[in-house]
Parts: structure tokens; sequence; C-alpha cells
């Protein structure tokens, strides 16, 4: 198979790539305890950038030192912590590749055994999924959350990164403000869909102050929750149209939340690109790149999508290792099986959870 739409270049915004591969955001747990990154997770992106992928998208990147819901992520909170960020884009540039990095706050998913704080959130409401009931941020504390996003994709910025990508997906802090499920609130940031989504626009807002209309910002989003008073696909497609009028450069569709259960990150008994469809309906209804994700193994189905029109972009996860599967073999006949992006994910997501049972135990 030639893959011709998988190596056709893709644009998103003003930022131009070699292909449309991509890597999408995969939990690892390489970076340091304190947030730094390590030699081991410079080098994980290196070789993806070695096996001629177009865009890399690095995993949650904590916008705060409390926002972690997970062990050893990196962390973009400082302008102390960039060092390393500077020389991970440095290599990963030298192999032809772009780079994103993914600004995260897991809000009421994280736990104060990994950070040491009790979880904040819109609302005092306890994820059905976790052990500890959250602190419901003032209003005040809010603003200043809107300026730590901010700050930290200005500092992606000046450290290289080709893009930043919010992550308003999977239940984190963005997507608990916009999601009625989770954002109970009767201020400005509460209540009707245009209050819920405030917070984020006022990142977006904020960030494009900083770093200018150009400089391209990609949206993760959950399509539907797949919860009972949770955002549906329908109400998705409206806030993809206000998104875009925002100045988001590209929507990366994803679906579900923690209590959404296996599906977000999904097993061997669910069908390949099982939300495929949600990123073409969300396509309809805007003029900006769309990346499909989850479950979309084999490069045969990324091209697949994008012959039907689903996305312009389909995130497919290949091992680490050149050699065994990449963008490269597919261009040279070599083999093409890879490992799905949803078994990465769910893996270091068991292991972490783990951790924190036997933290808190």
């Amino acid at each position: 198979m030639k893959f011709e739409k998988l190596f056709e270049p893709g644009r998103i915004g003003t930022l131009e790539t070699r292909n449309r591969f991509v890597v999408p955001p995969m939990l690892t747990e390489y970076a340091a305890a304190d947030g730094r990154l390590t030699e081991r997770y410079i080098r994980y992106y290196e070789e993806k950038a070695k096996g001629g992928w177009g865009l890399i998208i690095c995993e949650d990147n904590s916008v705060d030192p409390y926002g972690a819901g997970f062990e050893n992520l990196a962390g973009i909170w400082s302008d102390d912590l960039m060092a390393e960020h500077r020389e991970l884009v440095r290599r990963v540039h030298a192999h032809g590749a772009k780079i994103a990095v993914q600004a995260y706050h897991a809000g009421r998913e994280s736990d104060s055994a990994i950070t040491g704080r009790r979880p904040v959130a819109p609302s005092p409401i306890q994820d059905p999924t976790e052990r500890e009931t959250p602190r419901e941020l003032t209003t005040e504390e809010v603003g200043n959350l809107v300026e730590e996003f901010a700050q930290a994709v200005r500092r992606c910025k000046e450290a290289g990164y080709d893009a930043v990508e919010l992550h308003g997906a999977h239940g984190y802090l963005i997507n608990q403000f916009v999601s009625p499920f989770s954002n109970k609130r009767t201020d400005r940031y509460g209540g009707n869909p245009r209050n819920r989504l405030r917070f984020p626009l006022e990142i977006i807002a904020r960030a494009k102050e900083l770093v200018g209309d150009d400089y391209p910002i990609i949206y993760r989003i959950s399509a539907d929750e797949m919860v009972p008073g949770g955002l549906t696909i329908e109400d998705t497609k409206v806030i993809a149209r206000q998104l875009e009028e925002a100045g988001v450069a590209a929507l990366h569709v994803s679906a579900g939340v923690y209590k959404s259960g296996a599906i977000v990150s999904a097993p061997s008994s669910v069908r390949t690109a099982p939300f495929s469809d949600y990123a073409r309906q969300i396509r309809g209804v805007v003029s900006i790149p769309v990346f499909a994700v989850d479950k979309i193994a084999y490069p045969e189905l990324a091209e697949s999508l994008l012959e039907e029109g689903k996305a312009t972009s389909s995130p497919w996860a290949g091992p680490p290792s050149p050699t065994r599967s990449s963008p490269t073999r597919c261009g040279t006949g070599g083999s093409t099986r890879s490992f799905p992006a949803s078994d990465a994910g769910r893996d270091a997501r068991e292991r972490s959870r783990g951790k924190r049972r036997s933290r808190a135990s």
C-alpha cells in the first residue's frame, strides 16, 4: 500500500509538516519527579522523529506543580524547567519532524497522594472514579489558572515547540469547566454553555496576547462524554465552531471521561477507530483541520480515514524504534504492524493507578 494521503504534507495554521503521520500524546511517565525532562523522555521522542513522523505531540505537560494526575509528568509551569525542553525540540527538529506539547491540568482527576494537595475543580463534586472530593476554585483562582495556561504556552513557543495542544478532553480541568457533568458553578464560569466555555476561551485569548495570532494552538476535545448529563456530540459541534472563531488552529477529537470506562483507552474488544465518526461530524461544521484518534492501530486504517474524509490527520501510534514500525518503514515497503495508541496509554494509566493506591494505603 502506498499511503498516498498519509504522505501528503500537512498544514495546521501556519505550521507545515512533512506528512500527515501524527504521534498522539500517550502517557509515558518518563519525566523526573520534579517535572524535568529526562534523557529517557527526550530519547523516546527523538526516536520517533528518526522514524519519519510528521508531527509529534508530547503528552500531559502540567501547567501547575499541583496539577498532575500521574507521577513523573513533565512540567511547563516555570521558566526554570525549559532548558531540557529546548534540547528535546532541537533533537526532534534535527530529524525533520515537528513537535507540539500538550498543556494540561488534571483538576479533580489529580490526587493528594501524587501532589501533596487536595485536588481542585470547578465544583466540589467527586469524580465517580476517584477517591477524593475536590476543592472548588474561587473566581480569582480561575483567573490565575488562565494566566498559568497562557504563560505555559508562551514558554513552549520560546522553547521552540511548533504548536501547543490544550488538553480539553477526558475529564481533565478544561473539560471539567466546559461540561455540565462536572461544572455546577453559579458565577461567570458556570451555568449556561457560553459561561462554561469561558475558561478555555480566556486561555486562548490570553495565550494569543503573549504568542501572537499565528502560533498554532490545537485543542483536544471529548466529542461525547458518554455519561448521563455530560456533553454530547451535538453540544460539541457548537463548541467546535466557537473554538474555531476563537482562533484554534486544529481540533483533536477524542471522546469520554474517566467515568465512561475503558472506551477512552480502547481495549482489543472494542472496534478500531471508535471515535472516527465523531471526527467526521466535527469536520462537517468547521473549516480547520480535525484529527481522529483512538485505536488507529495500523497505517492502513489511518489512510482509509483520510480517504473517506473523516479527518485531515489520523494519529497512529507505533513503538519508539524506527526499525519496527514507522512512516519510514511504510515508505520503503517494510512491516507496518504497530501497537495501538490506546494500549500504550492504558498500560501506563494502570501502572500509575497502582502507584496511587500503594501510596495512599
